[in-house]
């Protein structure tokens, strides 16, 4: 609805009798204000869409992040077990020398 247009519903309402139960509308006001009833809705729909669309985009940009995330956990982890197993190796009794010698087989 314009802001003209409520300003004309306003001046409308404001010169009605306050006593009376007649309201100097018509009926083609009443459509009128229907229309721009079912144009604001329309509007508020549309504007409810787009919201819906950005926060998929904000959630599906997060999901992409979060896997992202797991990879180089993932990635970290697997360092780690390599490593633990070298750590453990040595700790058993095997070499550094040994370990070069093997070209790391053990990592």
């Amino acid at each position: 609805m314009t802001p003209e247009r409520i300003e004309e519903v306003r001046r409308i309402l404001s010169g009605m009798n306050q006593k009376s139960q007649l309201f100097p509308i018509t009926v083609g006001d009443l459509n009128s204000l229907l229309a721009d009833l079912e144009e604001s809705q329309q509007e508020a729909e549309r504007h409810r869409k787009v919201a819906e669309a950005k926060i998929l985009f904000v959630s599906q940009g997060n999901e992409d992040y979060v896997y992202g995330l797991q990879e180089d956990l993932i990635e970290a982890q697997q360092t780690i077990a390599r490593q633990q197993k070298v750590i453990d190796w040595y700790e058993s009794g095997g070499s550094m020398g040994e370990l070069v010698e093997e070209g790391s087989d053990k990592s």
